[in-house]
């Protein structure tokens, strides 16, 4: 069972979403078959690892830092 912390937020003050903030989408779409078998963890406060262990895969989504 996947679990989201959702707080609404206000258009007028949302930043504007580049390309790089793409692949969180495409994985999550890729995947919604998958159910169960995707794993959710966060990482910090800015950072998200994404693990469908059903066709093992992972990712890490948040700012390049570096």
């Amino acid at each position: 069972m996947m679990r989201y912390d959702v707080e609404p937020v206000d258009p007028w003050e949302a930043e504007i979403a580049g390309e790089g903030d793409l692949s969180f989408a495409v994985f999550s779409l890729a995947h919604a078959g998958c159910g169960d078998d995707v794993l959710e963890v966060r990482i910090g406060e800015r950072m998200l690892l994404e693990w469908c262990t059903g066709c093992a895969v992972m990712e890490v989504f948040g700012p390049c830092e570096g």
